[in-house]
């Protein structure tokens, strides 16, 4: 046991049906050295270690993959990279021999060897995420280990759950008409943390994981974005997802949403943004496709919440408290913050003159974001909002606004060389979106678990009242004229789901529905469950299959329970209550603003309250996923703005099954504002009035036969059906770059990641370590 090298790799049983004596004298034999080994040795975060076995399993359903470690203690490296000066590895593939017969070498820490993330400085370059790319065959493959990290922050050092040992995570590239494999394996070790009927709807399962694709017209089931999949402590999942032929171009993200710790695992920084490229031939004006592009994933960190969610969950990781951590105020005392790309500060180098397109993510767990340039020497061009083109683009906008889970593409153009600070405001919203407190980390830190329901909370201009410096350069081109002229509108190819639909009749729409979130203070009579707890049960107004009946509220009951149906082929319309204080976001189908109104009086004009830059950004006609509107201060006088209620609508395109909805406040989805539809009739469908409003939008291709091409309809890109060709499959490499640093101290290079084909339902091969 301490000196061999061990390896097995163990696939479903029914492949094996010979061994199964063998597999259980293993089995047998494995117990009696956990046994033994847990009397010598703890596990991450000082636990005793229990787990035998690793299984990835959904949320009341059996298992639909496993396998089985014989040694969980003994893990090795398979991809060396030099991270702030240590020596880690990350994941990647070894070869393996025929796929199907053997697994991958995937590669997790040893205990207390991981590697550290310094980012305590201010004013340093603004780090760009590694850049994934699909392979020659059109597939993007990437294996990411969910792990920790020793964090060395602006305020304070803990240790984070990251994937790959990087915050944020790899950027994912796919074109139209692509596909993506992600093999996500949970390098965390048992205990499971707080679990059973009595965590329900409470901080839970802390180690637990999963990956959910935000944003993309995808399927929501296996073996694609099935947000009910949960892969346990040193569990393995292989995600595999087919983007159609018509899907938009544009700017998604992804991040961990197991019901109950997403919060807690977002909170750290474990997302990444995914890009649909432009194709070669997508008719963008040259100068939107030759602007050079800065990615933002914008990092909300709020020690409150971390810690009651951690504490709650029985996390043995870190406490953020005393337990793996420790306060520095290194370069700030504010322990309630806003990042970019994990960095406090950090500073962008921008040429005079010169259009740049950044590609915005906001990845929070409760503070949306305001921001504006402090000079006015800064102009922003609006390109497209969570991940479609605005049919009136670019659109000037004063000021950049993010709610959580919104993403933005804004051109943006100095015209002054200088420092230029992006500063954040409360666009004159003060009071239900007023900020948390700016706690010191002492005696004045809040000690219990009880979480102020403070929604619609925008970062604090007083106490963070920079984001981050723009750093105006001279051009580096010659001649009298070096500045970029202006922007000229444009329109791109409309695919069939995302056809106007405000000139659709009521009459032709499929049905009707009411949402509307709500949480319940457990010191107040209307509680539920019965029992009370130390914070607020939140859920969704309406009972389940009715919805709309502001009487009563429903937290999460379970995967198998909707709120509502709607048949696949249809145009549906879903009127949102409270959407200035609850961000509502819903997977698989984007949704069209129809229009904004106050729901006790249909005559108040909404716009005519709401301060110009909230009425510049959210127009009739935009498409979202995430939606709030920042409308209220909650006070008397804004009683016509506090009511305010929007009319939404979506086609039910394609995709049959789970479309789950949430507010993405995810403490609140934690604690149980968390609802799905249920998408009937037939797969594949298609509303026929698409093509009546819009004749030459693109209609779906459907899926691909065996040669790579598409079945039906036109492509976004005329190019694509020669990328997805899977004839090299075995012999492609995919080129990971990752970028050098020097100011972090990351020396990375270059990196030939050997793609494999291996079934989903095959592990990886955990090699032994002494």
């Amino acid at each position: 046991h301490k000196t061999a090298h061990w390896q097995l790799v163990i696939n479903n049983q029914h492949h094996l049906p010979s061994n199964r004596m063998k597999l259980s004298i293993l089995l047998a034999f494995t117990l009696l050295l956990e046994l033994a080994n847990a009397q010598l040795s703890t596990l991450r975060g000082g636990r005793p270690k229990r787990s035998l076995e690793a299984t990835t399993a959904n949320d009341d359903q059996a298992s639909t993959s496993s396998w089985v470690d014989p040694f969980p203690s003994l893990m090795s490296i398979s991809m060396p990279i030099s991270v702030m000066g240590e020596e880690s590895s990350y994941a990647g593939a070894a070869k393996s021999g025929k796929a199907g017969k053997a697994g991958k070498a995937v590669k997790c820490h040893a205990d207390n060897s991981y590697p550290t993330l310094d980012l305590s400085e201010a004013f340093q370059p603004l780090r760009q995420p590694l850049q994934v790319h699909p392979d020659r065959d059109g597939v993007t493959r990437i294996t990411l280990t969910y792990d920790l990290v020793n964090y060395k922050g602006p305020s304070f050092n803990t240790i984070l759950r990251v994937h790959n040992g990087i915050a944020p995570s790899p950027t994912l590239h796919v074109i139209p008409g692509g596909r993506m494999e992600i093999e996500l394996v949970n390098c965390l070790q048992s205990p499971r943390g707080f679990e059973g009927p009595e965590a329900h709807n409470l901080f839970h399962l802390p180690n637990t994981t999963n990956l959910h694709i935000h944003g993309p017209h995808i399927s929501g089931e296996d073996p694609g974005d099935n947000s009910f999949v949960k892969v346990e402590p040193e569990g393995y999942h292989k995600y595999r997802y087919h983007f159609d032929e018509n899907h938009m171009p544009g700017n998604f993200w992804y991040h961990p949403h197991v019901h109950g710790s997403g919060s807690l695992q977002v909170g750290q920084g474990a997302v990444g943004t995914i890009i649909i490229d432009d194709p070669d031939d997508y008719p963008l004006p040259d100068m939107i496709k030759e602007m050079p592009q800065v990615q933002m994933v914008f990092q909300h960190m709020d020690i409150n919440l971390l810690r009651a969610s951690s504490e709650q969950s029985l996390d043995g990781v870190t406490n953020w408290k005393d337990h793996n951590f420790e306060v520095t105020n290194a370069t700030t005392d504010l322990t309630n913050i806003m990042l970019v790309n994990m960095q406090f500060l950090p500073v962008v180098t921008m040429e005079v003159g010169k259009w740049y397109r950044w590609r915005m993510v906001i990845s929070s767990i409760q503070n949306s974001l305001a921001f504006l340039s402090e000079s006015g020497n800064c102009e922003f061009q609006l390109l497209a909002k969570d991940g479609i083109y605005l049919s009136d683009a670019p659109r000037k906008v004063p000021v950049i606004i993010l709610s959580p889970g919104n993403k933005a593409d804004v051109a943006v153009r100095c015209n002054q060389i200088g420092q230029e600070g992006m500063n954040t405001t409360s666009i004159g919203i003060p009071q239900n979106f007023n900020p948390s407190e700016q706690y010191m980390m002492d005696e004045d830190l809040v000690e219990d678990h009880e979480i102020p329901d403070l929604v619609g909370t925008f970062a604090d201009p007083e106490a963070q009242p920079t984001i981050m410096v723009i750093d105006v350069v001279k051009s580096s081109r010659s001649g009298r004229n070096t500045g970029d002229t202006d922007l000229k509108p444009f329109t791109v190819p409309t695919p069939c789901y995302l056809v106007d639909l405000r000139s659709v009749s009521d009459t032709e729409i499929s049905s009707t529905f009411t949402n509307s979130y709500h949480c319940e203070n457990p010191g107040t009579d209307n509680k539920w469950p019965n029992v009370a707890t130390d914070q607020d049960i939140c859920g969704v107004r309406g009972p389940y299959g009715v919805g709309g009946d502001s009487s009563f509220f429903t937290p999460w009951v379970n995967s198998s329970t909707y709120i509502n149906d709607f048949a696949t082929g249809g145009v549906q319309e879903i009127t949102l209550q409270g959407i200035p204080f609850h961000p509502y976001h819903q997977h698989i189908n984007p949704y069209q603003i129809q229009k904004f109104e106050n729901f006790f009086d249909f005559s108040i004009d909404v716009d005519s309250y709401v301060t110009e830059p909230v009425r510049t950004w959210y127009q009739d006609g935009d498409w979202h996923d995430v939606l709030q509107f920042p409308a209220s201060n909650g006070t008397r006088e804004a009683f016509p703005t506090m009511f305010t209620q929007a009319i939404i609508r979506f086609q039910s395109d394609q995709f049959t099954g789970h479309m789950v909805q949430h507010c993405h406040l995810l403490f609140h989805e934690d604690q149980g504002m968390m609802a799905q539809y249920n998408v009937t009739g037939e797969e594949g469908g298609t509303w026929p009035g698409a093509r009546e409003i819009d004749p030459t939008c693109i209609k779906p291709s459907g899926p691909k036969s065996k040669s790579g091409k598409s079945k039906s309809g036109k492509s976004m890109n005329s190019k694509s059906q020669k990328t997805s060709s899977t004839s090299d499959h075995d012999e492609s490499f995919a080129n990971i770059r990752f970028a050098n640093i020097d100011s972090m101290s990351m020396s990375i290079g270059f990196l030939d990641y050997e793609s494999m084909s291996v079934p989903i339902d095959d592990g990886p091969v955990f090699e032994g370590r002494q």
